[in-house]
């Protein structure tokens, strides 16, 4: 997982595009701008989309490193209406982490689970939806912020930018930058995409 490893910090860049049926997101570095990979929103029924809400459907994004073809990571999201289930997987497709929604939060909400289900921790965004934190044991694993991008940009797309940082305990995980950047993409599918 090269595109992850020795890093502390990825910044998520979704990219603009009109009447679009699945999104593309670039995986900046964020101190230099320079294009580390590309995480690509893949339907099985990205026709039906044009039907029904696609926040209601099932999607996979997968991340690739540059000019790889296989993912070095997956965030499936299941059918869901009122609670949403996600699963993050790593590229030999083992489990790394189950997602669920609550369902009454003010600014979002997952409780996460790990491959055996047992409790993980909680991912809990602020108030305003914009600052997530990802705790685990009641340490900071890392955080998660959504960008501004500009007046236009935010009145007139669905294209969101975070940044995805990691704490201490956060550091400590062998996979950690990559588990983080799986709950960033499960944000985004779940509760920023709801207009699309």
């Amino acid at each position: 997982m090269t595109l992850f490893q020795g890093r502390k910090s990825l910044f998520i860049k979704e990219e603009v595009a009109i009447l679009k049926l699945t999104d593309t997101y670039n995986l900046l570095d964020p101190d230099s701008g320079a294009q580390l990979g590309q995480a690509k929103d893949e339907p099985s029924m990205k026709w039906l989309r044009l039907l029904v809400k696609k926040a209601l459907l099932p999607t996979d994004v997968r991340v690739y490193g540059p000019g790889q073809s296989s993912p070095l990571l997956s965030i499936h999201k299941h059918v869901g209406f009122f609670r949403t289930r996600l699963t993050v997987h790593g590229p030999s497709g083992e489990l790394m982490a189950q997602l669920r929604s609550r369902l009454w939060t003010l600014g979002g909400a997952f409780d996460v689970q790990d491959a055996q289900g047992l409790p993980m921790g909680e991912l809990k965004g602020d108030w305003k939806g914009w600052d997530f934190t990802f705790t685990v044991n009641g340490q900071v694993f890392g955080r998660i912020t959504k960008k501004w991008a500009g007046l236009a940009k935010e009145l007139f797309t669905n294209a969101d930018q975070y940044l995805v940082v990691l704490d201490a305990a956060g550091e400590r995980h062998p996979h950690g930058l990559a588990l983080l950047t799986g709950l960033a993409l499960a944000v985004d599918r779940v509760y920023k995409e709801q207009q699309g």
